[in-house]
């Protein structure tokens, strides 16, 4: 049986992978975060999954945590506090974000099987990582450099960095994926600076007003549906360790480039012209910070180089969350 522990499982991707994972028979799937996490839509068959609450900033819980199994395949690091909560709260993006994924490394690389295989992490990082001048000079490579200019991508290089040491020196055997934001998240609103690029067309489909914190309809984000960004998970998790070299495990996961225009385009083609009149522009200076310092293309070769997927259009991927609405009320 593949075990396989996933963090932050309460919140938006954590559930959309274990439902993909689940349909394997062969794996075995432990959801965690604070809260017990509720079970994943389309997930019929519970024997291969399990869902537990736990404080990742409590030592005891984490040992805990590890010891449910006694070899993992794999570990997906997804829990975090998000940027703007970041710089809301610096204290606590220290204490969630580096010291206890930390020491949840620490943990999972001293849990040894029987075989001695090491399980492979992914952590969820972003592209938050990236900043000026870089993301505005043209598209981010393989060669350019993190400068983060918030909390939350400062603290998640560090991570990057922390990975790509216990990597070289063979204590893990992980990959770090820098998330572009990922588009329609369901649920409530998170405390990203880009939850905007989801409510935009999430809330005016639930036939609620989107605040859009942004004026210039010039403005680029790279962003990529939850379908191919869970599909390119599994991927990584199955790629070969010496896909990259051992001291640079970060990966861009690829996006497409849109301007906020091209998004207002998509959403009258979609959602409808009518539903315009719920999309309110209220200028928001400390998310447009953020937002401007994100990249705004990138030719993700990393991410070729391990075969990972891409999505088409912004139509498709609003197209494919409206028709996941349809499927719910089926």
């Amino acid at each position: 049986m593949n075990n396989i522990l996933i963090t932050g499982g309460a919140g938006f991707l954590g559930p959309m992978l274990a439902a993909k994972l689940l349909k394997d028979p062969s794996n075995s799937v432990v959801l965690t975060d604070l809260q017990t996490p509720p079970q994943p839509n389309g997930v019929a068959d519970t024997a291969n999954l399990e869902r537990v609450a736990s404080n990742l900033t409590m030592t005891g819980d984490i040992e805990r945590l590890v010891l449910m199994r006694p070899k993992w395949r794999a570990v997906f690091i997804f829990h975090g506090i998000m940027s703007q909560g970041c710089e809301e709260n610096p204290a606590l993006s220290t204490k969630v974000n580096l010291e206890a994924t930390q020491a949840l490394l620490t943990a999972v690389s001293q849990h040894k099987s029987n075989d001695n295989q090491k399980p492979r992490i992914v952590y969820a990082s972003t592209q938050a990582v990236y900043g000026p001048p870089y993301t505005t000079g043209g598209p981010i490579t393989d060669d350019t450099p993190g400068t983060p200019v918030g909390v939350y991508g400062t603290h998640k290089l560090i991570m990057e960095a922390h990975i790509n040491d216990l990597n070289r020196r063979g204590i893990i055997d992980a990959f770090s994926v820098r998330l572009p934001t990922v588009v329609v998240r369901p649920g409530a609103p998170s405390r990203s600076a880009a939850a905007f690029l989801s409510g935009m067309v999430r809330e005016p489909m639930a036939g609620l007003e989107c605040i859009v914190p942004i004026e210039d309809r010039a403005a680029r984000q790279v962003i990529c549906s939850p379908r191919v960004m869970i599909e390119n998970f599994v991927r990584v998790m199955q790629a070969p360790s010496d896909a990259m070299p051992a001291h640079v495990r970060a990966v861009y996961m690829p996006g497409i480039s849109v301007t906020v225009g091209d998004m207002y385009d998509a959403f009258v083609k979609v959602c409808g012209k009518d539903k315009l009149e719920l999309l309110r522009t209220e200028r928001d200076p400390e998310a447009e910070r953020l937002l401007n310092s994100w990249p705004q293309t990138a030719d993700f070769g990393n991410a070729r180089r391990l075969g990972l997927g891409c999505d088409d259009t912004c139509v498709q991927i609003y197209q494919e969350y409206v028709d996941s609405l349809t499927e719910l009320k089926l």
